[in-house]
């Protein structure tokens, strides 16, 4: 269970969600965090805004709206994390590939 890709990737976009919630609310006032939390939170921003066009019905819904942001870089958060584990288990299995195999039989054809 402690090796599923999917878990750990879901645990840590989780995390990472919280600390930049948890930023945004005590590290508002510094005008450089204030900027690096901007950074962090603007593909989940970018995607509520891209469903929140003018004129549509649901201009006044400012926590729903809120709640969408959270939930979409909560989603793109897991999906970081499960590439950069994905990366890390590929690449350290490719540093030694014949380590899960018996190398002194030959192949059987």
């Amino acid at each position: 269970m402690l090796k599923s890709k999917i878990l750990w990737a879901f645990v840590l976009g989780v995390i990472t969600s919280a600390l930049l919630l948890e930023a945004k609310i005590n590290l508002a006032y510094s005008p450089l965090w204030s900027r690096i939390l901007e950074v962090l939170s603007a593909p989940g921003t970018h995607l509520a805004s891209s469903l929140n066009t003018p004129g549509a019905l649901m201009t006044g819904w400012q926590r729903f709206w809120t709640g969408l942001a959270f939930a979409c870089n909560l989603l793109i958060y897991i999906l970081f994390w499960y590439a950069c584990i994905w990366v890390t288990v590929y690449a350290r299995t490719r540093r030694h590939p014949y380590d899960r195999e018996n190398t002194l039989v030959p192949p059987v054809h």
